[in-house]
């Protein structure tokens, strides 16, 4: 990797100010710096900005200079106007090889890198004590009421409404904010309010959601861990951030409705009623047995066989017929009732 596109990464513009004065770069021998050279790194007390040139070498050095602001590590300001100089004044020396400002950016990379996670620690811990510091305070205030799992919050117009469950769906209109004040989303500028499945959100919205009523309105704290924890969301939320909601439960889409739970109560209990049973099961067999044994004799496949007159047909029918109807009234009660004896 070479210099200027590790210092690319670093500096995107700054890469490409490298890039441009590496064709420049001149094969003569180092010369001693002059006083005069050094009178050119002070800006002039006022600059013709009218003119092109000054107009767009200004604005250069402007997106350079908000470029270098990122480095959070110690920078000497001279010594980095004085490379930029040998750079790109082709009379001027170049006092690093190229190999060596290689080894140079990669080593400040990683102090960057060490930098940001140290600052990223601090903020975090910082953010952790002053959320825990303010909801012990905001506790305090009587107004104030706590969910089952420590969402704190305010109502500020009280609903009539059903309260939703897990898998109930609401259609909520929100304003969500830092602890600092910073806002981060509003459904009510949108001007178009969210509907979403209470499982779908995170915790410490759940939690709130079903200790309200569809019509209320309440300013609520969420404590980062029931919201994005130590990872939060960049850039929007930082990591611990405690998020500040006004919530306006707008309307409850329960998945079952509570009529229809109440109404199938009733009917379930009688059916499993031993007594309803042992009345209801022994007839129904019976009747239905009787009524396929007096069918039977008129099916019978063999009268169909035989070329026998009607009359001995009849003959022979009548008395099948008697036989039928005695055996299952003499036989069935009792199989009937053994089950119900059981039971």
């Amino acid at each position: 990797m070479t210099s200027k596109y590790v210092l690319g990464a670093i500096l995107p513009l700054f890469g490409a100010l490298v890039a441009c004065g590496g064709a420049q770069k001149p094969a003569v021998e180092p010369v001693a710096e002059t006083p005069a050279a050094d009178s050119t790194v002070t800006q002039p007390a006022k600059l013709d900005l009218d003119n092109p040139t000054n107009r767009y070498s200004y604005a250069l050095g402007m997106d350079l200079g908000k470029a270098i602001a990122n480095v959070k590590v110690p920078l000497d300001m001279d010594v980095l106007m004085g490379a930029i100089r040998d750079e790109v004044d082709s009379t001027r020396p170049v006092q690093m090889a190229d190999s060596v400002a290689e080894s140079a950016l990669q080593d400040l990379l990683l102090q960057m890198q060490k930098q940001k996670e140290a600052d990223e620690k601090a903020a975090a811990q910082k953010a952790l004590d002053e959320q825990t510091k303010f909801l012990a305070e905001n506790v305090k205030d009587t107004t104030v009421k706590v969910t089952p799992k420590g969402v704190q919050y305010k109502v500020i117009k009280a609903g009539t409404g059903i309260s939703p469950k897990m898998a109930d769906k609401v259609q909520v209109h929100y304003v969500g904010a830092l602890l600092d004040g910073t806002e981060f989303d509003n459904s009510v500028k949108r001007g178009e309010p969210l509907e979403f499945p209470v499982n779908a959100v995170i915790e410490g919205w759940q939690d709130l959601l079903m200790v309200l009523k569809e019509g209320d309105k309440v300013k609520a704290w969420i404590p980062s861990a029931l919201a994005y924890g130590e990872a939060g969301v960049p850039p929007m939320i930082p990591s611990n951030a405690m998020l500040v909601f006004e919530v306006e439960l707008l309307k409850v889409f329960a998945e079952v409705p509570a009529i229809d739970s109440t109404a199938l109560a009733p009917a379930v209990e009688p059916a499993a009623s031993p007594a309803t049973n042992a009345t209801a099961k022994p007839a129904e067999p019976a009747k239905a047995e009787t009524k396929s044994a007096e069918k039977k004799p008129e099916a019978k496949p063999a009268a169909k066989e035989e070329a026998k007159p009607a009359a001995e047909k009849k003959a022979q029918a009548k008395p099948a017929a008697k036989k039928a109807e005695t055996k299952p009234a003499e036989a069935k009660p009792a199989e009937a009732a053994k089950p119900a004896a059981k039971k």
